[in-house]
């Protein structure tokens, strides 16, 4: 099984009236990080522990789409 998780990096940033730069000082992520989850979507686990911690956010599905797709 293998469980993707999507973040819309713009979105957090319109609905919280945020800059990238002030997103990267709450979460502790740079701002490289950052614009690379922008471009490509995609989050590792821990970044998005990060994100979430920063942000005072406890429902991941506020940050975040997930896919989740079984091989067989």
């Amino acid at each position: 099984m293998e469980i993707i998780f999507y973040c819309n990096i713009d979105k957090i940033l319109r609905q919280r009236n945020l800059t990238l730069t002030e997103l990267s000082e709450l979460s502790g992520l740079s701002k490289g990080n950052l614009s690379t989850i922008r471009k490509q979507k995609a989050i590792t686990m821990k970044s998005l522990s990060k994100l979430a911690t920063g942000l005072n956010e406890t429902e991941i599905t506020e940050l975040v789409d997930i896919n989740i797709s079984i091989k067989q």
